[in-house]
């Protein structure tokens, strides 16, 4: 969003870096190992990922990762119900997916993050809208669409207090929206009187 204003030298970046996401990132998940039988003592895991292949290989209490020992620990939540950890390499803590970078670690080790804890950070509010427009049901769920009349069984004090939390979220869009034209319009001024416009 920033490029498109013209401030492609911003020092403060919207966008999230690509390679610091979760989902970007080839991980190991030991419930999964476990399901498929890659814990079982012995056993021998050939993985793929694009182009890159690992090995895994089952020693107790370790496996190992193309020759990377990851050591899996055990706790027992409810009687004779056991599950399995995998221990960090990098900080020991118990975890149950490690990620396949450089070094094998864990997502707080290698500072990663879940791509949906930065998704509408330019506009705050517009998954509140879109929340409460899925539960009014029958309507467009992008903001500033038509309500429809209350559905056939709904209670119109509820069909009424879910129309009045849009209003109110779409108002707030409204006034986020309009100090992003201020802004807007405050940026071209600023490059005017530089002569860069």
């Amino acid at each position: 969003m920033v490029g498109c204003f013209g401030l492609s030298d911003d020092n403060h970046p919207s966008h999230f870096p690509l390679d610091r996401l979760v989902e970007n990132w080839p991980r190991l998940d030991v419930w999964m190992l476990l399901q498929c039988g890659g814990l079982v003592e012995g056993a021998v895991t050939m993985l793929q990922w694009g182009d890159r292949g690992y090995q895994l290989a089952r020693q107790t209490p370790d496996i190992l990762v193309d020759g990377t020992c990851i050591a899996v620990v055990w706790d027992e939540p409810m009687a004779r119900v056991s599950r399995p950890w995998f221990e960090c390499p990098a900080c020991g803590q118990r975890c149950r997916h490690v990620y396949l970078r450089d070094t094998i670690a864990c997502r707080r080790c290698h500072g990663l993050e879940n791509a949906s804890r930065h998704l509408r950070r330019q506009t705050p509010g517009v998954g509140r809208v879109e929340r409460l427009r899925r539960k009014l049901g029958g309507c467009d769920i992008r903001p500033f669409a038509p309500l429809p009349a209350r559905r056939r069984g709904r209670s119109r004090a509820y069909h009424a207090k879910l129309v009045a939390l849009i209003f109110a979220e779409e108002a707030k869009l409204i006034g986020h929206l309009g100090c992003v034209v201020h802004d807007l319009k405050r940026r071209i001024c600023i490059r005017k009187s530089k002569g860069k416009w």
